[in-house]
């Protein structure tokens, strides 16, 4: 019995030492992405104009915007297939903590929540300021900030920094969206008095609707820039990106990415 028992537990640590090893090696995201020729990321295509969904193209080509150049920048130099996978903001921030995505491009910022579940690129672009949305009509009404008390309601994206900066900065009840879009149209509809958005994304959402306008004053928050999210561990992974973003930064091609993606957008009359 103490024979087979040994036998056992000889068996269970040589699987055990196997298995290690065999996660180790599927660990190397990176070798497994070029062994695939293939590269999976996600998106959440609200937030132009860092991406957002172009009308008139089908299958992988609607997918467009500053991020989705990079994301076809990224795979075109590690020489293998893109495939975007679309979802909202927070199920895109659980797929890369998770591991079922090779890469989050969603004009993200590195915050201390989310390191905790993910790794991140270097900083690929600088969009530090964060606004609040409103109506014309209420621009005396809310002239800062502080303006949104316990009286008020205001919309932010499940899973973004402006949920906490609502949170933290005014006494508003926070009213969390799946979609941009969602709170736009609650906004315009009267049913929520502001929206916080990245500047960049409030003024696409402004440019498209007469009757919104953006509170002068910014919300208090200072970021590094926009990163992508990359699963947990994958040090070879997060180098070989951090190569071709080095190169994107110092050519300063995401900066026309996104004069081109805003034209894009203009042109569709896409205000998220």
């Amino acid at each position: 019995m103490k024979r087979l028992l040994a036998l056992l537990l000889t068996g269970m640590m040589t699987l055990s030492m196997v298995a290690c090893g065999s996660s180790k090696e599927e660990g190397n995201r990176l070798e497994s992405i070029m062994k695939a020729g293939k590269i999976v990321i996600c998106t959440s295509p609200d937030y132009a104009p860092y991406e957002f969904e172009d009308p008139t193209k089908e299958g992988q080509d609607k997918y467009v915007g500053a991020d989705m150049e990079l994301a076809r920048y990224i795979a075109d130099k590690l020489g293998v297939e893109l495939e975007i996978t679309a979802m909202d903001f927070d199920a895109c921030i659980a797929a890369v903590g998770e591991a079922r995505v090779d890469l989050g491009i969603i004009g993200m910022d590195a915050t201390e929540d989310r390191a905790l579940i993910m790794d991140f690129t270097d900083e690929y672009y600088n969009d530090t300021s964060q606004k609040m949305i409103i109506r014309k009509e209420d621009a005396d009404k809310y002239p800062t900030i502080a303006s949104f008390d316990n009286t008020t309601t205001v919309a932010a994206q499940n899973g973004t920094l402006q949920v906490g900066l609502v949170t933290g900065q005014t006494t508003a009840t926070l009213e969390p969206i799946a979609k941009i879009t969602d709170g736009v149209l609650m906004l315009e509809g009267g049913k929520v008095d502001g929206l916080a958005a990245a500047e960049v994304v409030a003024n696409n959402i402004v440019e498209k609707n007469d009757a919104l306008t953006l509170v002068p004053e910014n919300f208090e928050y200072s970021s590094d820039g926009i990163v992508c999210g990359v699963p947990k561990g994958e040090e070879e992974l997060v180098a070989k990106l951090n190569e071709i973003i080095a190169e994107v930064v110092e050519s300063g091609i995401y900066y026309e990415w996104m004069e081109e993606a805003n034209a894009l957008a203009n042109s569709l009359g896409v205000s998220n």
